[in-house]
């Protein structure tokens, strides 16, 4: 698997400080032109339906849960890697830490059935949805996002990504 990108985020270097580390996992799920990604009705931004492994949790598991509960879709097949991005930034509740994040994007196929979301409080809270759309329609809301200073860790890289996809796809 390939590295994609590394952000270093890091307000201040610290030097030699404990890290953090957590690997997550992200669905790349097309159909008919269209990406099915997570949007946030709070933040007007996009972002890859997954999140973080559990303890002991292996990847694939990992994603097929994340996918069931963000976007209440059932993943039928997880497909060969895109490669992953590693993120490295002051963690937000102790700044004597960094925060180190691997996130790992992988092509997937879903059922066509629906289920209910099961998001935790913070996606309720940010009011997560799920939305069909195009390349361009999310690199143009999370472009606008990061040039105006998103603050959500994600937008960089999800921004990153979906343009790396507009220029591999036909």
């Amino acid at each position: 698997m390939k590295l994609l990108k590394i952000f270093d985020k890091r307000d201040k270097l610290l030097g030699h400080q404990p890290i953090i580390y957590r690997d997550s996992v992200r669905a790349i799920i097309l159909n008919e032109g269209k990406i099915l990604m997570v949007y946030s009705e709070k933040s007007n931004e996009y972002k890859f339906p997954g999140g973080g492994l559990k303890e002991f949790e292996a990847k694939e598991p990992a994603l097929r849960r994340e996918v069931l509960e963000e976007v209440g879709k059932k993943v039928k097949s997880v497909n060969e890697s895109l490669g992953y991005v590693d993120q490295i930034y002051n963690d937000i509740y102790d700044d004597r830490k960094y925060f180190f994040l691997r996130s790992y994007y992988y092509f997937c196929e879903i059922y066509d059935e629906d289920f209910e979301q099961e998001l935790d409080l913070y996606e309720r809270e940010l009011r997560f949805v799920s939305r069909w759309v195009t390349l361009d329609e999310a690199i143009a809301v999370n472009q606008e996002k990061h040039d105006n200073g998103s603050e959500y860790h994600w937008t960089e890289r999800e921004l990153y990504v979906l343009k790396l996809l507009k220029e591999m796809l036909p």
